[in-house]
């Protein structure tokens, strides 16, 4: 992302930053690396692409649970051309000027989380003979799902909204859930055994999508390759078909974020991705849902929503998360034994999950979802939650940095350590760093008042930057200090 850093950090005035992506220290840091680093308030367009019934019914008119089912069953009922303008339609209708002008104006979201699935791509290029889609490959190549892809992309940058490409559903199945798309949901799970469909996506169809996308586009913020992989103690043939994908696409595009789900096992997967060397490449999605298990069904709104600074156990430490999915709903059971206003509850409970996320998932969150087919959802609709206040809505506000805050800031450390008898700290790599995150921060300000979210990745890329300039040292605990706290005082 950054080639050198031009001139000495500790010779960095605040005064001499200016409200533009640019800092006086270091390469520019440009608009696409904003959008790929800053933290997000986002949604999910859920049922835009892989259809869910739940949400959108109509295309379900001919019967069918799946998307497969309900578009081989409309075939079946009328003709592929009639089923191809049924899908293009749905498409070119989900989402028009006043969605966008609402999810800039009033909701000021940063991203958009755009599910797909592997039939959609290059509208129907990678589906093979072994993938259940392939009798309704003619179908999706006459709805041209991917040309509609590329205009939300297109139509989201016009608001300097970001776009997360999501390959929502993979041949075969990353779970046993109908949002796989295919029929027979409920004992399939078979993508990862298959060595056949992981080359197919590893090797040809993400590779295709960072091509087609991610290099002509800066708002598009990275490529999830699986959504919700089922549980797996050992996971090895999900690590085989991360680690290809991750290799092949990097090859083209480096700094692109690669999301991989966290298989309901946060910390399994940010240890493998330092055992690897891959933590700096990789954001781990992590869904959390508070009304399907049994234990939370016990428990009233007020418990749930109390535990979560607990139960949302995300090591940010060792990797960067983020929320590809939530919502504001819980179990009917759980209102049962709930004497609170249920309004109030509700707010508390989504505010609540917005500042868990906010320390704990860096890279932001992506609420389920944004409309519905019929009514605004409930709990489950991005719109009506915002609209109640049961979501955050994103500040248009600059940080607090100034000159004296920074002075202040930098004696303190000083004071204390040289208290500790610090007769050899490097102080100064303090200030650095402490100077270098402040930049970071009026820097990602200057476009649209966003704030670094992939911390992770983004303090060790200056981290690296920094040795090549100044040198390693045993001190250099002091410029990780330095910038650490430049996010904790100054980021929000």
């Amino acid at each position: 992302m950054f080639d050198k850093l031009r001139e000495k950090v500790q010779e960095l005035k605040l005064s001499d930053v200016k409200t533009s992506v640019s800092v006086p220290n270091a390469d520019a840091i440009t608009q696409r690396d904003v959008y790929r680093n800053r933290f997000n308030y986002g949604v999910n367009f859920g049922s835009l692409f892989v259809l869910e019934k739940y949400i959108y019914d109509s295309l379900f008119s001919a019967g069918g649970e799946t998307e497969q089912e309900a578009i081989e069953n409309l075939v079946k009922t009328s003709s592929v051309d009639e089923a191809a303008k049924k899908l293009s339609e749905h498409y070119a209708s989900y989402v028009g000027p006043d969605d966008w002008k609402w999810l800039k104006q009033v909701a000021n979201v940063t991203a958009i989380r755009l599910p797909v699935g592997y039939w959609h791509v290059g509208n129907g290029k990678f589906i093979t003979k072994d993938m259940q889609f392939h009798g309704l490959q003619d179908v999706y190549q006459k709805a041209k799902p991917w040309d509609h892809v590329r205009r939300i992309v297109m139509d989201a940058a016009r608001h300097n909204i970001g776009v997360l490409i999501d390959l929502h559903a993979l041949p075969g199945g990353a779970n046993k859930d109908a949002h796989s798309g295919e029929s027979n949901q409920g004992t399939n799970r078979s993508f990862f055994d298959k060595q056949s469909l992981v080359k197919c996506v590893a090797d040809e169809l993400l590779p295709f999508i960072v091509n087609d996308l991610a290099k002509d586009y800066d708002n598009v913020i990275g490529v999830q390759v699986v959504n919700e992989a089922a549980f797996d103690e050992k996971a090895t043939n999900e690590k085989n078909f991360y680690a290809r994908a991750i290799q092949n696409m990097s090859k083209i595009d480096p700094a692109l974020p690669i999301v991989i789900s966290d298989g309901w096992w946060p910390e399994q997967w940010a240890d493998w991705l330092n055992d690897i060397k891959h933590a700096d490449d990789v954001v781990i999605d992590s869904h959390v849902y508070r009304c399907f298990s049994d234990q939370d069904k016990c428990k009233t709104a007020n418990e749930l929503t109390d535990e979560l600074d607990k139960t949302v156990d995300l090591p940010a430490d060792k990797a960067d998360y983020m929320v590809g999915e939530f919502s504001c709903v819980l179990d009917g059971s759980t209102w049962s034994k709930t004497k609170s206003s249920k309004d109030e509850c509700v707010k508390h409970y989504g505010n609540k999950q917005a500042q868990v996320f906010r320390s704990k998932a860096r890279w932001g969150w992506f609420f389920w979802t944004y409309k519905f087919e019929h009514g605004d959802g409930g709990e489950w609709g991005f719109v009506p939650m915002i609209n109640k206040g049961c979501l955050p809505k994103r500040a248009n506000t600059d940080p607090a940095i100034d000159e004296g805050k920074l002075a202040k800031i930098i004696k303190e450390h000083t004071d204390y350590w040289n208290s500790k008898g610090g007769d050899n700290s490097e102080h100064w790599r303090f200030e650095d760093g402490l100077r270098t995150g402040a930049a970071d921060i009026l820097a990602f300000n200057g476009f649209d008042h966003s704030r670094i979210g992939r911390v992770h990745y983004f303090k060790n890329s200056r981290r690296a930057q920094y040795i090549q300039l100044k040198g390693d040292s045993k001190s250099m605990w002091e410029w990780d200090q330095g910038y650490d706290r430049a996010i904790t005082e100054f980021n929000w």
